[in-house]
């Protein structure tokens, strides 16, 4: 499955991102801490423009560090 990472503002802020972005029973999206970033597995390139989106739109992910995974996708 492929991943990308979201670089937030800090440890909290990834915290808060996956704690959001933990989805029950959905195996192939997922969201991990790791640090100051957040993990983000996917099947469909949907999921992660969310998470990055919601992230910089709550302010835990700078809109550069959103882009940047919005873009690689």
């Amino acid at each position: 499955m492929p991943e990308t990472r979201l670089k937030c503002r800090n440890a909290s802020s990834a915290a808060a991102v996956v704690a959001a972005g933990a989805g029950p029973g959905d195996p192939q999206h997922t969201v991990r801490q790791d640090g100051r970033h957040v993990v983000i597995a996917y099947a469909n390139t949907r999921w992660p423009f969310d998470v990055a989106e919601w992230a910089a739109l709550e302010g835990h992910a700078s809109d550069k560090a959103a882009a940047r995974v919005m873009t690689a996708l």
